[in-house]
């Protein structure tokens, strides 16, 4: 089962290790720039780790949690979509951004949900396995893509039929911010199970 639970790997200090992440990157919330560039960072040495470690499970799960950043990147950064809006189009350019995000979290959840699947055929002569994150990230994806969807509802709502509701509007970024982080600390501590096992057993079944 894709969200099978591996209780087994968790313990206090990884899941401290969760937390500080975490509180890190959310006291960063504010600079976009540093938060992305942060993350971007981490998670591109975490799957140096996981190619140096020869393990795909590692590398498939990191490079997918870079996806999002690829894609927020190519349509905002590059100015292809812009994120801001005027009184006349706020309806159509809140409503474009909300939907990209949601699209965006679709395909990336069903990627997480089908990881396995898609990484025994592109690399069959590999040991692919069920990690704790592969639990833990769909269920996270799912609970961003709700917010996304909430959010373009509120925006017709807000900007189309006049309601005063801006709810998600303003949790929107935090949420993400905080998806971001919890990403992080998820794929920290799975790069931190890996490295104990491949000590553990230094001809593991990822060669």
């Amino acid at each position: 089962m894709a969200f099978a639970v591996h209780f087994r790997y968790i313990n206090s200090p990884l899941l401290m290790a969760i937390v500080a992440l975490s509180l890190i990157l959310i006291i960063l919330r504010d600079a976009t720039f540093y938060v992305f560039s942060a993350y971007s960072l981490l998670l591109s040495g975490l799957f140096i780790i996981g190619v140096r470690l020869k393990d795909v499970n590692l590398c498939g799960l990191t490079g997918l949690a870079l996806f999002p950043i690829i894609y927020e990147n190519l349509l905002f950064s590059t100015g292809l979509i812009s994120l801001t809006s005027e009184t006349q189009n706020r309806l159509f350019q809140n409503s474009l951004i909300f939907g990209l995000h949601f699209i965006k979290e679709l395909i990336l959840l069903v990627l997480l949900i089908y990881r396995m699947e898609i990484t025994k055929r592109l690399f069959p002569n590999r040991s692919i396995y069920y990690t704790f994150a592969d639990t833990l990230l769909p269920w996270l994806c799912l609970l961003t893509a709700i917010f996304s969807f909430l959010a373009l509802f509120e925006n017709y709502l807000r900007n189309g039929r006049g309601y005063d509701i801006t709810l998600f509007f303003y949790a929107f970024e935090v949420t993400g911010y905080l998806f971001y982080s919890s990403v992080c600390g998820i794929l920290l501590v799975l790069t931190m199970i890996t490295c104990q096992q491949q000590r553990l057993s230094p001809q593991g079944s990822a060669k």
